[in-house]
Protein backbone atom coordinates (compact mmCIF):
# COMPACT_ATOMS: atom_id res chain seq x y z
CA UNK A 1 0.00 0.00 0.00
CA UNK A 2 1.02 3.54 -0.69
CA UNK A 3 -0.89 6.36 0.89
CA UNK A 4 -1.09 9.96 1.88
CA UNK A 5 -2.84 11.60 4.81
CA UNK A 6 -3.71 15.22 4.03
CA UNK A 7 -4.51 17.16 7.20
CA UNK A 8 -6.29 20.53 6.99
CA UNK A 9 -7.58 21.61 10.38
CA UNK A 10 -10.53 19.45 11.36
CA UNK A 11 -10.78 18.03 7.83
CA UNK A 12 -8.61 15.10 6.81
CA UNK A 13 -8.33 13.35 3.47
CA UNK A 14 -6.79 9.91 3.07
CA UNK A 15 -5.52 8.48 -0.22
CA UNK A 16 -4.64 4.80 -0.53
CA UNK A 17 -3.35 2.81 -3.51
CA UNK A 18 -2.92 -0.97 -3.39
CA UNK A 19 -1.09 -3.54 -5.50
CA UNK A 20 -4.02 -5.95 -5.25
CA UNK A 21 -7.64 -5.05 -5.97
CA UNK A 22 -8.82 -7.36 -3.15
CA UNK A 23 -7.14 -5.05 -0.62
CA UNK A 24 -9.55 -2.20 -1.34
CA UNK A 25 -12.74 -3.76 0.08
CA UNK A 26 -10.75 -5.42 2.86
CA UNK A 27 -9.27 -2.17 4.12
CA UNK A 28 -12.40 -0.11 3.51
CA UNK A 29 -14.08 -2.23 6.16
CA UNK A 30 -11.91 -0.45 8.77
CA UNK A 31 -13.21 2.93 7.59
CA UNK A 32 -16.95 2.14 7.47
CA UNK A 33 -17.74 3.58 10.91
CA UNK A 34 -16.02 6.87 10.01
CA UNK A 35 -18.07 7.55 6.87
CA UNK A 36 -21.11 9.79 6.97
CA UNK A 37 -22.30 13.30 6.17
CA UNK A 38 -18.87 14.84 6.84
CA UNK A 39 -16.72 12.10 5.30
CA UNK A 40 -17.27 10.11 2.12
CA UNK A 41 -15.34 7.72 -0.10
CA UNK A 42 -14.67 7.41 -3.81
CA UNK A 43 -12.86 4.34 -5.04
CA UNK A 44 -11.48 2.51 -7.99
CA UNK A 45 -10.24 -1.02 -8.49
CA UNK A 46 -6.93 -0.50 -6.66
CA UNK A 47 -7.39 2.81 -4.81
CA UNK A 48 -9.67 5.01 -2.73
CA UNK A 49 -9.91 8.52 -1.39
CA UNK A 50 -11.70 9.24 1.90
CA UNK A 51 -12.49 12.75 3.03
CA UNK A 52 -14.94 15.63 2.91
CA UNK A 53 -17.17 15.50 -0.16
CA UNK A 54 -15.93 18.92 -1.31
CA UNK A 55 -12.35 17.63 -1.38
CA UNK A 56 -13.29 14.34 -3.03
CA UNK A 57 -15.24 16.20 -5.73
CA UNK A 58 -12.13 18.29 -6.45
CA UNK A 59 -9.92 15.22 -6.92
CA UNK A 60 -9.22 14.30 -10.54
CA UNK A 61 -9.98 10.61 -10.11
CA UNK A 62 -8.73 7.96 -12.57
CA UNK A 63 -10.96 6.41 -15.18
CA UNK A 64 -11.65 3.25 -13.17
CA UNK A 65 -13.83 4.95 -10.56
CA UNK A 66 -16.53 2.65 -9.21
CA UNK A 67 -19.56 4.89 -8.47
CA UNK A 68 -21.75 4.01 -5.52
CA UNK A 69 -20.02 0.69 -4.89
CA UNK A 70 -21.59 -0.93 -1.86
CA UNK A 71 -19.76 -4.25 -2.11
CA UNK A 72 -19.48 -6.24 1.07
CA UNK A 73 -15.91 -6.05 2.35
CA UNK A 74 -13.87 -9.23 2.14
CA UNK A 75 -12.61 -10.59 5.45
CA UNK A 76 -8.87 -10.67 5.94
CA UNK A 77 -7.07 -13.99 6.01
CA UNK A 78 -5.11 -14.82 9.17
CA UNK A 79 -1.90 -13.79 7.40
CA UNK A 80 -3.34 -10.49 6.15
CA UNK A 81 -4.75 -9.76 9.60
CA UNK A 82 -1.35 -10.46 11.21
CA UNK A 83 0.55 -8.30 8.69
CA UNK A 84 -1.93 -5.44 9.05
CA UNK A 85 -1.64 -5.56 12.83
CA UNK A 86 2.15 -5.73 12.60
CA UNK A 87 2.32 -2.65 10.37
CA UNK A 88 -0.01 -0.78 12.73
CA UNK A 89 2.27 -1.74 15.60
CA UNK A 90 5.30 -0.49 13.62
CA UNK A 91 3.59 2.86 12.98
CA UNK A 92 2.52 3.45 16.57
CA UNK A 93 5.76 2.17 18.12
CA UNK A 94 7.81 4.16 15.61
CA UNK A 95 6.02 7.36 16.54
CA UNK A 96 6.39 6.58 20.26
CA UNK A 97 10.11 5.85 19.83
CA UNK A 98 10.65 9.20 18.10
CA UNK A 99 8.51 11.24 20.50
CA UNK A 100 9.30 9.53 23.81
CA UNK A 101 12.40 7.35 23.35
CA UNK A 102 12.93 6.73 27.07
CA UNK A 103 9.37 5.59 27.68
CA UNK A 104 8.70 1.89 27.20
CA UNK A 105 5.35 0.34 26.50
CA UNK A 106 4.31 -2.11 29.20
CA UNK A 107 3.33 -4.53 26.43
CA UNK A 108 6.76 -4.45 24.71
CA UNK A 109 7.64 -8.04 25.69
CA UNK A 110 4.27 -9.27 24.47
CA UNK A 111 4.77 -7.52 21.12
CA UNK A 112 8.23 -9.08 20.80
CA UNK A 113 6.61 -12.50 21.18
CA UNK A 114 3.86 -11.71 18.67
CA UNK A 115 6.17 -9.93 16.18
CA UNK A 116 9.61 -11.50 16.75
CA UNK A 117 12.51 -9.23 15.81
CA UNK A 118 10.31 -6.36 14.60
CA UNK A 119 10.84 -4.05 17.59
CA UNK A 120 14.64 -4.16 17.42
CA UNK A 121 14.64 -3.70 13.65
CA UNK A 122 12.21 -0.78 13.93
CA UNK A 123 14.40 1.00 16.48
CA UNK A 124 17.52 0.35 14.37
CA UNK A 125 15.77 1.66 11.23
CA UNK A 126 14.75 4.85 13.03
CA UNK A 127 18.30 5.35 14.29
CA UNK A 128 19.61 4.77 10.74
CA UNK A 129 17.12 7.33 9.45
CA UNK A 130 18.11 9.80 12.15
CA UNK A 131 15.77 10.05 15.12
CA UNK A 132 17.25 13.42 16.09
CA UNK A 133 16.65 14.76 12.57
CA UNK A 134 13.03 13.57 12.67
CA UNK A 135 12.49 15.27 16.04
CA UNK A 136 13.58 18.57 14.46
CA UNK A 137 10.48 18.55 12.24
CA UNK A 138 8.32 21.17 13.92
CA UNK A 139 5.00 19.74 12.76
CA UNK A 140 4.65 16.50 14.74
CA UNK A 141 1.85 15.39 12.40
CA UNK A 142 4.58 15.00 9.75
CA UNK A 143 6.74 12.60 11.81
CA UNK A 144 4.89 9.54 10.58
CA UNK A 145 5.42 10.71 6.99
CA UNK A 146 9.15 11.09 7.71
CA UNK A 147 9.17 7.46 8.84
CA UNK A 148 7.48 6.21 5.66
CA UNK A 149 10.77 5.74 3.80
CA UNK A 150 11.67 2.88 6.15
CA UNK A 151 8.25 1.29 5.58
CA UNK A 152 9.29 -1.30 2.97
CA UNK A 153 12.13 -2.54 5.19
CA UNK A 154 9.77 -2.92 8.14
CA UNK A 155 6.96 -4.50 6.11
CA UNK A 156 9.50 -7.12 5.02
CA UNK A 157 10.40 -7.65 8.68
CA UNK A 158 6.70 -8.22 9.48
CA UNK A 159 6.58 -10.86 6.73
CA UNK A 160 9.62 -12.66 8.15
CA UNK A 161 8.11 -12.46 11.66
CA UNK A 162 4.93 -14.05 10.32
CA UNK A 163 6.96 -16.93 8.89
CA UNK A 164 8.31 -17.60 12.42
CA UNK A 165 4.88 -17.70 14.09
CA UNK A 166 2.54 -18.69 11.26
CA UNK A 167 1.48 -22.00 12.82
CA UNK A 168 0.14 -20.17 15.88
CA UNK A 169 -1.70 -17.35 14.08
CA UNK A 170 -5.49 -17.38 13.80
CA UNK A 171 -7.72 -14.64 12.42
CA UNK A 172 -9.82 -12.65 14.83
CA UNK A 173 -12.92 -14.40 13.49
CA UNK A 174 -11.28 -17.72 14.35
CA UNK A 175 -10.68 -18.84 10.77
Amino acid sequence: MRGYDCLAGADSTFIRVYAHAASVPQTLEDWQDTLGADRDVVRGENWYVIGPRTVIDAVDVPWDTIPGDEATPTKLTAEQDYLTTCVRFVASEGERYVQRPGERDGSAKQYETIFPGVLADLHAAIEDLGRTRIRQIADTERWTAALSQIGPRLKAKCVSAYEKVRTTVRSIEGG
